[in-house]
């Protein structure tokens, strides 16, 4: 039985969703402050999040960019807001789909099925000397250990992952992670390939991995 943490503030769609996500076999959590969201996950494993937007002590794009700073949990946007921006800045911000209210029970059964399904499927694991990733479930490890990355640092090793023992230029690196308009601004990518060294190289002052291209960008190798 999967683990649903529902984040709603308002009572008669808690016990709606309650009530329709027990009856189809889930084990439901429900909290109305993102906060007290955050602790639960802390506590407790989730297999999905299902998130409204306007929760009682914060705005759930906020709520959305801090969680993806440290979990990988899919997540669904149950939101009233249907405009265009505000799904794009949810789907940037991290949300694997979004759901204008109101909805129908069998669709959001629907969408939570293939989330799920999604997320328990089996993916191939990409190695770099003791550095792995699976791409499937957003988890990368050091020597069997879990090693925590931003949203950014992530998007970053997968890219290099995906083109190992390719140079890879600041701003092909720029344009695949932060967009077109971010192009000839290399610091940002110097930044986070400092801290991505941090957390996977033995010694960060003399890579192994990670490697520098002078003036060109960064390439990964075994």
């Amino acid at each position: 039985m999967a683990n649903v943490l529902i984040l709603e503030d308002s009572p008669p769609l808690q016990s709606f969703l309650k009530t329709l996500l027990k009856a189809s076999g889930y084990n439901v959590f429900i909290r109305a402050k993102g906060l007290d969201g955050f602790a639960l996950m802390s506590e407790q494993n989730f297999d999905l999040v299902l998130l409204d937007l306007g929760l009682l002590d914060m705005d759930g794009q906020a709520w959305l960019i801090e969680a993806r700073q440290w979990c990988q949990i899919p997540i669904l946007v149950l939101s009233a807001r249907d405009g265009e921006v505000e799904k794009v800045t949810a789907l940037d911000n991290g949300a694997n789909d979004y759901i204008t209210k109101p909805f129908s029970a069998n669709e959001l059964l629907a969408r939570m099925r293939v989330l799920l399904r999604a997320n328990t499927q089996p993916s191939m694991v990409l190695q770099c000397g003791q550095i792995t990733i699976d791409p499937h479930k957003h988890i990368v490890m050091r020597n069997n250990n879990e090693v925590k990355l931003t949203n950014k640092e992530y998007k970053i090793l997968l890219l290099l992952f995906q083109n190992k023992d390719k140079v890879l230029t600041h701003n092909a690196i720029l344009s695949d992670v932060w967009g077109e308009q971010y192009v000839e601004r290399p610091e940002y990518v110097r930044v986070h390939i400092a801290q991505l060294r941090q957390k996977l190289e033995v010694n960060p002052a003399n890579p192994v991995h990670i490697l520098t291209e002078p003036a060109v960008g960064y390439r990964l190798v075994e």
